[in-house]
């Protein structure tokens, strides 16, 4: 149910709040926050976080449909290979592990979206790597920083 309300919000809301053309990925970014609190061993819970990240996100685009499910099957799958390989003696989700992680498959995944439409659609003459691509990607990673805060939190509560 968040990742509907998350891509409503980000697919009519958020775009007229862009900074330096830069839009939060709120689905992204919820995605991946459920991937990296999720138990270690990879189960069938970050598979559906996934497909169903990935399939509000191609309703909200006009990119060929599954083409974000399987993108985020993919960094799902290695994004918990990756963790379950960092090891860590007092704190199983540290910071220091989840900025550098989020970062790459976000740059990753948009990296490869952009690729789609270079080759899918004429009119994306260009893979885009200019100022607004990394302030897009800082601009993400702020968010994403604050969520794994508040996910942290009420892991702590539970």
């Amino acid at each position: 149910m968040l990742f509907y309300f998350f891509a409503i919000l980000q697919s009519s809301f958020l775009v007229h709040f862009n900074l330096f053309g830069a839009v939060l990925n709120l689905v992204f970014i919820f995605f991946f926050l459920n991937v990296f609190f999720a138990p270690k061993k990879i189960g069938y819970e970050i598979i559906l976080y996934a497909v169903v990240a990935g399939i509000f996100s191609d309703i909200f685009s006009y990119a060929f449909f599954g083409l974000s499910s399987v993108l985020l099957v993919i960094i799902a799958y290695f994004s918990k290979k990756m963790q379950t390989s960092l090891k860590e003696k007092h704190d199983k989700y540290p910071f220091i592990h989840f900025l550098p992680l989020f970062s790459a498959w976000f740059v990753v995944y948009e990296l490869l979206m952009m690729m789609y439409f270079r080759f899918a659609d004429s009119s994306h003459t260009a893979i885009i790597f200019n100022l607004g691509f990394l302030f897009e990607i800082l601009y993400n990673a702020i968010a994403a920083s604050l969520g794994f805060y508040i996910f942290k939190w009420q892991k702590f509560i539970k």
